[in-house]
């Protein structure tokens, strides 16, 4: 499902959007532009959850590459369960 949006914008600035899509048109410029607005808002996100993490306190288990793969096969039952598969 698209969307149209209208937009009015001052000369100076429709002259940059105009140079800046010239190559890839103006749906593609501006989806580009969007896109990495989502990842920036995404990794804003994950550093204030990161963040919230290191200021609850001490570590409860030693960060190790075993307690990664624990997590990563965690992720993957959870996945399977969430799709309906056999765990």
């Amino acid at each position: 499902m698209s969307h149209t949006i209208s937009i009015n914008l001052s000369p100076s600035l429709g002259d940059f959007v105009a140079r800046q899509s010239a190559e890839r048109g103006i749906d593609a410029y501006f989806e580009t532009i969007l896109r990495e607005r989502q990842r920036e808002e995404a990794r804003d996100r994950l550093e204030a959850e990161l963040i919230k993490g290191i200021e609850s306190g001490p570590a409860v288990e030693t960060i190790t590459p075993e307690f990664w793969e624990k997590i990563r096969e965690e992720g993957r039952r959870r996945l399977a369960q969430k799709r309906g598969e056999h765990v």
